[in-house]
């Protein structure tokens, strides 16, 4: 579940990149280590931490291999043999753990952490563009709602609550990477639109559509009615529709299923790891 993040936080579009091979080095790790879970262990998390710290507990590689070059499970193609090293299950997580440079940034941790996979998994990879089902985020008919001239410096999207996001001097294609985490597939801005966006959408988080929301506030979750209250809002302005339906009633754009091609990681060679 989402935490509440009160504070704008600018959305930056992590690209996929493989480090090329004319590069003299590839950032690596001052210290690292790997080594494997006890098998039927629970729980597991990924953290980028201060000091140029990098933690993965618990985790499969294929969810490392996603966090680092950003991309979702779908978009990880391998050969049987490989997706059974890299793949969830009950002896197949790791530990992993790094130290860099002191002011190491997110993005030099993550470029520490794929050195990492190729020196110790023997990770080979490669990116190709391939025709995966997508949602194009297009205007819809009545228009878009809240463009503002595209002047200045953008804003940014804040995650209010699950279900409810917040979004100030916004481009379509910060909007498109948001809601790619509420869908069943990547959402490509095709909007074509030159303006930032201000909104506010709210919509019925899909882990709740299915079983009911509480009994309160019907339609949105129980937790709006303490975070409306939190922030002086009127929670009888606020309806959760699918995000479908918000996204179309509440920002004047519209989400349609098609083709698009995409990149991909293509795995060509991983193995068990050396453990220390």
């Amino acid at each position: 579940m989402i935490r509440h993040r009160l504070l704008w936080a600018s959305v930056i579009a992590v690209g996929l990149a493989v480090a090329a091979s004319g590069q003299e080095s590839k950032p690596t790790f001052e210290v690292a280590s790997v080594r494997r879970a006890t098998p039927g262990e629970t729980g597991g998390r990924i953290q980028f931490l201060p000091g140029g710290r990098f933690l993965a507990q618990n985790v499969a590689i294929q969810f490392v291999i996603e966090q680092v070059y950003g991309v979702r499970d779908f978009q990880i193609i391998a050969e049987p043999k490989w997706r059974a090293i890299i793949a969830d299950g009950r002896e197949n997580r790791y530990y992993l753990e790094g130290r860099g440079p002191e002011g190491a940034t997110r993005q030099q941790l993550q470029d520490m952490v794929k050195t990492l996979l190729a020196e110790r998994f023997g990770l080979k990879l490669r990116v190709e563009q391939r025709p995966l089902p997508v949602y194009a985020l297009v205007v819809a008919e009545r228009g878009v709602k809240g463009a503002q001239p595209r002047v200045g410096n953008p804003g940014g999207i804040a995650l209010i609550a699950p279900g409810w996001i917040e979004g100030k001097r916004v481009a379509p294609s910060q909007i498109a990477q948001v809601l790619s985490r509420y869908v069943d597939r990547p959402v490509a801005d095709l909007t074509k639109l030159d303006q930032f966006l201000e909104f506010t959408l709210t919509f019925t988080p899909p882990d709740l559509a299915a079983g009911g929301v509480g009994p309160s506030d019907p339609g949105c979750p129980e937790g709006f009615r303490t975070m409306a209250e939190r922030l002086g809002r009127k929670l009888e302005t606020l309806t959760c529709p699918s995000i479908f339906t918000a996204v179309e009633e509440q920002l004047g754009l519209k989400l349609q299923p098609q083709a698009a091609p995409l990149d991909v990681l293509v795995i060509d060679e991983i193995h068990p790891p050396t453990e220390n």
